[in-house]
Parts: structure tokens; sequence; C-alpha cells
């Protein structure tokens, strides 16, 4: 789905010490293939000598933050095997991103000692402490953010991503209710944003026993308002492959699995992709549906269109997987 902010890889995280991991696509599913950060251009050198207005003062430090985060990201995916094997020079780098990142928190610290009541730059300082895996500092700041922008339906969202991706980091799920109540009322402050809706039926199917309890549903109710959320986010952004992949993978939820349904779902999806990975995904999907259902001339001819490097290793255990059966029955990965 949209990101509302860049997301460091998780190897980040491991490596400044901490054991934050991202809100997998924005609390999502890890398995559908999701393209990288976009870059953006770093703030001008030549700074105007005029006093700045406090927006555009603002604006200045959201650049130089989401540069310093590119930045951050590059220098990590440039050193992946030097991270994994050269504690010494890891230790250099997680200092050079300290000190990288600190500059950032400087700004904001400074602009929010003059503005404190700035709404905007509560919720970016949050997102940015998030970074950092200051996971109460990122909540206290959203929570600030809320109470001087209560209407603000994008700080509703964030909340609940941030609590979200506690949950899901931890494996405590004591604040699902909250999570669901942000989102809740995020879609109630901007009910034409296919990215709260979308989010809200993802957290619903990812926490669907909390759920119930919360919402005082059965399971299945639950999975059931999950698929209406979802299908609502799809007609607001019907071109979104991310959507579409994540409505699919909700009829999932259902047991038993409702085969045409699904298969429908996912062959819609593949006509929404735009990369190969997206395709051969989606393909994947049909293939693992046609072998719970035990269809499994349909798997083969699923995963003959499956060619990307990325996904050999997963076509190959499920091609393994049709050999054995009717032995065994594959799980779905």
């Amino acid at each position: 789905m949209p990101t509302i902010r860049v997301i460091l890889p998780i190897l980040f995280i491991a490596l400044l010490g901490g054991n934050g991991c991202a809100w997998i696509k924005n609390i999502t599913r890890s398995s559908t293939p999701k393209t990288g950060p976009t870059p953006v251009r770093s703030p001008t050198a030549n700074r105007p000598t005029t006093p700045l207005t406090q927006e555009s003062e603002l604006q200045t430090i959201f650049t130089a933050d989401n540069t310093a985060i590119t930045e951050v990201a590059k220098w990590i995916e440039e050193n992946t095997t030097l991270i994994r094997t050269d504690p010494i020079r890891r230790k250099l780098l997680a200092q050079r991103i300290r000190m990288r990142l600190d500059r950032v928190r400087k700004l904001y610290l400074a602009f929010l000692e003059k503005h404190p009541n700035n709404a905007r730059a509560r919720a970016a300082y949050g997102s940015f402490l998030a970074h950092l895996d200051d996971q109460q500092g990122a909540l206290r700041e959203l929570k600030a953010s809320a109470k001087l922008a209560p209407f603000n339906a994008a700080v509703h969202n964030n909340i609940a991503t941030h609590l979200g991706t506690l949950a899901v980091e931890s494996g405590r799920h004591t604040r699902v209710g909250e999570v669901l109540e942000a989102y809740q009322k995020s879609i109630q402050l901007a009910p034409r944003s296919p990215l709260y809706r979308h989010n809200y039926a993802i957290a619903l199917s990812l926490f669907q026993k909390k759920a119930a309890t919360h919402l005082k549903l059965t399971p299945r109710e639950v999975s059931e308002e999950a698929l209406k959320q979802i299908t609502e986010a799809l007609q607001l952004d019907p071109n979104n492959f991310e959507i579409a992949a994540d409505l699919a993978e909700t009829h999932h939820d259902f047991k038993p699995l409702p085969r045409e349904q699904t298969l429908a779902a996912w062959k819609h999806a593949a006509t929404l992709a735009t990369t190969e990975d997206e395709r051969s995904w989606a393909e994947l999907q049909m293939a693992i549906v046609n072998i719970e259902t035990n269809h499994f001339d349909e798997a083969k001819r699923h995963l003959g269109n499956v060619d990307v490097e990325i996904y050999a290793k997963l076509k190959q255990r499920l091609l393994n997987a049709i050999e054995r059966a009717p032995k065994q029955k594959p799980a779905k990965p």
C-alpha cells in the first residue's frame, strides 16, 4: 500500500541495536512485492538569507529528514555483506548513521522548542523517531500531534500504524483495540481515502481474534468486515495492485477456502501488475490456491508462468509439494 514515510530496512534497526521491525507494508503482509524508497532531492545549497517563515523552515526540515533517511538506506544497501560479516566496520557504519540522523533530530528539536504546538512537526518527528526505533518517543509525539490536530485523519492513521508495528514486533496484542479505533477514526474523518480502509482491513486480518473480542463479532464476521473495507479501498483506487493483492489474500482467511472467488481476485490483481515480480507473485498465489484445493494441473500451469529469480525457491517448493500429493497436502507458505 502507499507508504506515508520511507521505511528503512529491518537490518538498519538491528544495526542500531534495536528490536524494531518495519510495520510490514504499513501494516500489511511482507510477502507482496514492494518497490523501494523513492529518492528525494537534497536541500538546495543556496539557502535564503532572509529569515525563514515557520512553514518554509518546516519544509526544509522535512527535506533534510527525507534526504538523510534515503542516504542511510543507500549506505545499508551498499554495505549489506559488510554489516553481516565485519563487526568492527558494522560498528563504524552504525556510528556514521547515528551522526547523520542526529543532525536531523537537532533540527526537529530546535523547531519544536520555538513552535511546540505545530502538529505537523510533532507528527513528522514521531515518524523520524520510529526510524530510530525510539518507539515510546515516536508514540508520544504522534499522540501530541493528535491532540493538537484531532481532525487530521493522517495522524490517527499514523498512531494506528505505529501501535500495530509494536504489536507485530512484540507479539503482545493488548493494544489492538486502540489500533482499530484509531483506524476507524481516520476513516471517519477521510472516508474516501483508500489507504485508511486498506490499513484497517489488514489490521482486522492480522489481529482477527483480538478484533473479534474488541468488536464483539465472530472471527468470520471480522473477516467479512475486512473484505468489505478492502473492497471499498480498491473501488476508491481501482488500479492499485497492492490493494488488489491484499484483497485476494483476504479470501484466504475464510474456511473452507472459496476457490473461485479467490482465484478471480488473484486474476484481477495480476491484470494490475506493473512489474514482472508482481505478476509472478499473483501467479504463485493462484498456484497455491489450486494446490490447496487439489487442482494440481492448474497449479503447474500457473507455476510455469513464474520465471523471476526471487521466487525460484518458492516455485520449486510448490512443484515438490505437487509431486508429493496426494500423500501430503502442502501448507500455504
